[in-house]
């Protein structure tokens, strides 16, 4: 039986959540604060955390920066903040937006607690010089599975746990619009997060990327250091609060 926290200030919230995950046979904990969630790691591990995005003492990146430090529990956020793309670049395992329904809640923790070989993204691109260069930046902090075409990319989801989609948008066979609204169609991926990259100054300001709930629309000359922004802010230690500084000083 796999062990979940959930952190979420809101009590109501929490309570919701831990029903619905129970139900499905999870052992599960809930905590109302991450100062109260990394007090409990101490002496409890669990196999995931699902944790809110907006909490007084600390945010969600923050948390999963300090769980990370430390010990190395994957984190899952449930948030109405649309940051899906910089939660996954920043080390966070799963991203759900609220609202959601307790089958979509139990889908996203069965997609975690899958991924065995951490978490993956999925670069698709017809340009294997651009791909490799993705993949030089995102290696090894993650998974990178690669396709150079839309149908490609989908046969791909159809075997991998996939927790963020980097999509150019002009390519053979299938284009990056056909493969985006193929993955909205599906109920395995409408909810997989989907940066989209592209030289197309014109397709970048499209309408489409709205209706198809695109997470970030960038310019290939400006995508590169918009993802080592988004990786190095991870990596690089936050100004402590005092909840965080005291499980650092403590855990020392």
């Amino acid at each position: 039986m796999a062990k979940l926290l959930l952190v979420d200030d809101d009590a109501g919230a929490l309570a919701w959540m831990a029903e619905a995950l129970q139900g499905a046979a999870y052992d599960v904990r809930t905590v109302r604060s991450g100062s109260a969630a990394l007090e409990l790691l101490r002496t409890w591990r669990p196999d995931l955390i699902v944790t809110d995005f907006l909490m007084p003492e600390m945010d969600g990146f923050a948390f999963t920066r300090l769980v990370q430090s430390h010990e190395r529990v994957p984190v899952m956020l449930v948030s109405v903040v649309n940051k899906p793309a910089e939660a996954i670049l920043r080390g966070v395992a799963g991203y759900v937006r609220k609202p959601v329904t307790a089958a979509e809640l139990r889908a996203a923790v069965e997609r975690v607690l899958g991924a065995v070989e951490g978490v993956a993204i999925l670069v698709v691109d017809d340009d294997a010089n651009i791909r490799e260069c993705y993949r030089l930046i995102l290696e090894p902090r993650f998974t990178v599975l690669e396709a150079e075409n839309g149908r490609d990319a989908l046969a791909l989801l159809a075997r991998e746990a996939v927790a963020l989609a980097i999509v150019d948008v002009h390519m053979p066979i299938m284009n990056g619009v056909e493969l985006i609204r193929a993955m909205r169609d599906d109920a395995r991926f409408c909810t997989i997060p989907v940066v989209v990259q592209t030289s197309d100054r014109a397709a970048a300001r499209a309408p489409v990327w709205t209706d198809l709930h695109v997470a970030q629309t960038i310019l290939k000359d400006e995508f590169m250091d918009w993802l080592m922004t988004q990786i190095d802010a991870h990596l690089a230690p936050a100004p402590p609060r005092e909840a965080e500084r005291a499980w650092s000083s403590a855990s020392r």
